[in-house]
Formats: structure tokens, C-alpha cells, sequence
């Protein structure tokens, strides 16, 4: 059977995929650490 995660995320986490520094926020750009590329985390977990 298949069953659908009711998870649904209220605020979008964002990781840098460099360095893996975290942050909460509503603008998608580069690390404030790093300066590398972010992406969100917050996703419907299946």
C-alpha cells in the first residue's frame, strides 16, 4: 500500500549545499557564510 505523508511545511528552511549552513527565510539566493548555493528543504517528505 501507499501511503501520502500529511506533512505540509508552513516556512521554507533553506541549506547551503556547500557548507550546510541553515536558515529560515522567504528569499532563495547565495549563503551568508559561503556565499554557495542554497535549496529548499522544506518539502512534503514522501
Amino acid at each position: 500500500m501507499v501511503y501520502t505523508d500529511p506533512y505540509t511545511p508552513d516556512r521554507s528552511h533553506y541549506e547551503c549545499c556547500d557548507c550546510g549552513y541553515r536558515e529560515t527565510t522567504d528569499t532563495l539566493g547565495a549563503c551568508p557564510e559561503c556565499g554557495g548555493r542554497t535549496q529548499n528543504i522544506a518539502i512534503g517528505r514522501e
